[in-house]
């Protein structure tokens, strides 16, 4: 028991684990899909919480850059990053950004500005985001389910097609704004093991839309971001996600999140899957581990061996469409969980 203790007290002086919380907004307007969407007055409030309690805000490329080379960041940093270019980032967000001269991200899809699909962006607009220390990155050519294939369509196709639609978004992006990061954001979040793999084959960073600070040993193919819309938004919720750490997990398995949707006696064991996490090994830090899916308690089990392993199963069978297990734990350090999060897609072949 002393031994524990001791080594809760030296972890308690050591700095906490290198990490940057990465926030994801969509619309910033009153007026949109609430799911979707932050009031330009809670924006504010993030903002000025950020300021209040000291962050450091950072380019999204440097922050990543540094996480994989295990480089460490200061505690409190964070990353502000966009999807899909809607105007209000232009008018509500970008006023309030570029009067603190935080740098930011906006992921665009370069055939819907092109296509002037919607409420979105003008490169014109993105061009002056970028002179003012926005960067513009590549959210895929249009926002599609990347991972669907085209009816007869077989993988070797479809990989060809996606490595000509990623490569094709990343080149109208430089030819508008003169440079295109190594950065890439999956449309809704989704993706499979091959789009994972061909983001990878292009030496860039992938980004998905499952919660959680992103750490030293996150998935550069798939790195968390915190969903800030709709009630996921709230100030009341905020300051504990900003002060969260990222769960060190060496291994989860499977990588892959998709489920085929089946009904009838296999339901329960497709759509009841196991999440495996190896973590790094801790002094007495995984009690008080929780697991939830979809906003319902999951079981965990913990097993010591090579490191800790837990392994996370839903009680309820997944719905259809896209889904999460979140896996907290209390730290030594106070006020300060770890947290993961895993995301499921259910439904037809690559995707519903």
């Amino acid at each position: 028991m002393l031994t524990l203790i001791l080594a809760g007290w030296l972890a308690a002086a050591a700095s906490v684990p290198s990490h940057a919380t990465i926030l994801l907004y969509h619309h910033v307007d009153d007026d949109t899909p609430w799911s979707t969407s932050i009031s330009p007055a809670v924006f504010a409030e993030h903002l000025a919480w950020l300021d209040e309690h000291g962050f450091t805000v950072l380019p999204l490329e440097a922050a990543v850059d540094s996480l994989g080379h295990r480089r460490p960041l200061p505690d409190r940093s964070v990353v502000i990053t966009f999807d899909d270019a809607y105007v209000s980032i232009y008018t509500k967000a970008f006023p309030q950004l570029r009067a603190r001269r935080w740098p930011f991200t906006v992921f665009v899809c370069p055939g819907e500005v092109d296509r002037r699909a919607g409420r979105l962006m003008t490169w014109d607009q993105m061009r002056e985001l970028a002179a003012a220390g926005g960067t513009i990155a590549n959210h895929g050519l249009d926002h599609r389910f990347l991972q669907r294939r085209r009816p007869g369509e077989d993988d070797a196709a479809w990989r060809s097609r996606l490595r000509r639609e990623m490569l094709g978004a990343q080149e109208r992006i430089r030819q508008e704004i003169g440079t295109a990061p190594p950065l890439f954001a999956y449309p809704y979040g989704e993706f499979d093991e091959d789009l994972r793999a061909l983001v990878i084959e292009q030496g860039w960073t992938g980004f998905g839309q499952q919660s959680g600070p992103a750490g030293e040993l996150s998935d550069q193919a798939v790195m968390p971001r915190f969903p800030m819309a709709g009630p996921w938004a709230a100030m009341e919720s905020f300051p504990e996600k900003m002060r969260a750490l990222p769960l060190p997990v060496l291994e989860a398995t499977p990588r892959d999140p998709f489920l085929p949707l089946v009904r009838g006696a296999d339901e329960n064991e497709v759509l009841r899957p196991v999440l495996q996490l190896r973590l790094e090994p801790a002094a007495n830090e995984w009690r008080g581990i929780g697991a939830f899916a979809d906003g319902r308690r999951a079981a965990v089990t913990i097993s010591e061996g090579d490191g800790t392993v837990l392994q996370v199963q839903t009680e309820v069978p997944l719905s259809p469409g896209r889904s999460r297990y979140n896996v907290t734990a209390p730290s030594v350090w106070p006020g300060r969980w770890y947290w993961y999060s895993h995301t499921w897609i259910v439904g037809a072949e690559h995707g519903s």
